[in-house]
């Protein structure tokens, strides 16, 4: 048998290793992607010391091995998988409709809310100023169910 190491001869170290990367990928799979898939990459540098355990029967060089590839991927790899795996915000719902121009159905004034169609829906609309039925306006945001809107 080879050296002992923490009560473990090097024979059973790949196993720990393996095990331990296993426990990190099964974690990023609870957990979902808030973790940017980080937990993935440092438990596959986890399995791929452990298996190198396997051939080389030595528990430092399975330490240096996993050890490199986890300073690796987070100097350099955590970077590159983050921007990949980055979601673009996008207007939905909603928020798209901020900016959007549309017809006043119903007149509003201060503290008078008034009825707007903005594309092809009917909107409760609030503006700081007299709007007339019939004038343009442009959404400036949304509150609830209705929109605030000026004139266009």
């Amino acid at each position: 048998m080879g050296d002992v190491a923490l009560g473990f001869p090097d024979t059973w170290m790949w196993l720990i290793f393996i095990s331990i990367g296993l426990v990190l990928i099964l974690l990023e799979l609870i957990l979902g992607v808030e973790t940017g898939l980080d937990l993935v990459f440092i438990g596959s540098a986890f399995i791929i010391g452990g298996l190198t355990t396997v051939a080389a029967h030595s528990w430092i060089l399975t330490l240096i091995i996993t050890l490199v590839i986890c300073v690796a991927y987070i100097a350099v790899g955590r970077r590159y998988v983050h921007r990949w795996t980055a979601t673009k915000k996008e207007k939905t719902n909603v928020d798209a409709l901020i900016g959007k121009k549309g017809v006043v159905l119903q007149g509003l004034a201060p503290g008078v809310t008034g009825l707007v169609k903005v594309g092809n829906e009917e909107w409760r609309a609030r503006a700081e100023e007299n709007i007339e039925k019939g004038q343009m306006i442009v959404v400036t945001g949304i509150n609830g169910v209705t929109v605030d809107v000026k004139k266009s």
